[in-house]
């Protein structure tokens, strides 16, 4: 009598035991389970934010792309100068969700190739310059600088409106969407054989 109680114990302990064991399974699972759906989340809004703020990198760029032509004048006599302004990246337009990596990439590579030319407007083959290749603008406040060690001169320049200032104005009507062409540029010239500077407004030419 007294080995079928215990036998029952037995039996009744180890259908507990299955019980338990299958309960805390089911724990596990619905925590990874939601612990997953919150990285998920919090991923797919980490990548919602890095496209949004390519989105607004890509307004800039977009915006400030092209020629622009003007003129200098300095003391030897009036020069032509010529800006140009090329996005490395065009803008990419996708149906998904694209993963951190691949947004990150173009967040780094997204930079400015530039060119500027100068030249006497009775020579156009007196024209000297200079390429300078990855360059970020700052799009807060509407500025860029074209400088590198084979440039010869160093140039700071600002988005204007008809040749007028306010690029921080501009630079935020840009990134808003109110904005999308950027139609001339104010800039300075400081060559690296003399301690002068030389202004100039270039105005966006049709492409």
């Amino acid at each position: 009598m007294i080995n079928h109680i215990l036998l029952g114990l037995l039996v009744f302990s180890a259908i507990g035991c299955g019980q338990n064991d299958k309960r805390l399974k089911e724990k596990t699972k619905i925590e990874g389970d939601a612990l997953k759906e919150v990285e998920n989340t919090n991923l797919s809004q980490k990548a919602e934010s890095m496209e949004r703020d390519l989105q607004r990198r890509h307004r800039f760029y977009q915006a400030i792309k092209g020629n622009y032509e003007g003129t200098i004048s300095t003391k030897s006599g009036n020069f032509n100068i010529r800006v140009t302004l090329s996005p490395s990246l065009p803008p990419v337009t996708v149906s998904r969700v694209r993963q951190l990596e691949e947004i990150a990439s173009d967040l780094n590579n997204l930079m400015l190739n530039t060119q500027v030319v100068q030249w006497d407007p009775n020579s156009a083959n007196s024209a000297v310059g200079c390429r300078v290749t990855n360059v970020r603008p700052n799009i807060e406040k509407g500025e860029l600088t074209i400088s590198a060690e084979g440039c010869p001169n160093l140039y700071q320049i600002k988005i204007a409106d008809r040749g007028n200032g306010h690029p921080v104005s501009l630079a935020n009507q840009i990134l808003s969407g109110s904005l999308y062409d950027v139609d001339s540029l104010n800039g300075q010239i400081q060559p690296s054989t003399n301690a002068n500077i030389y202004k100039f407004t270039a105005y966006k030419t049709q492409e």
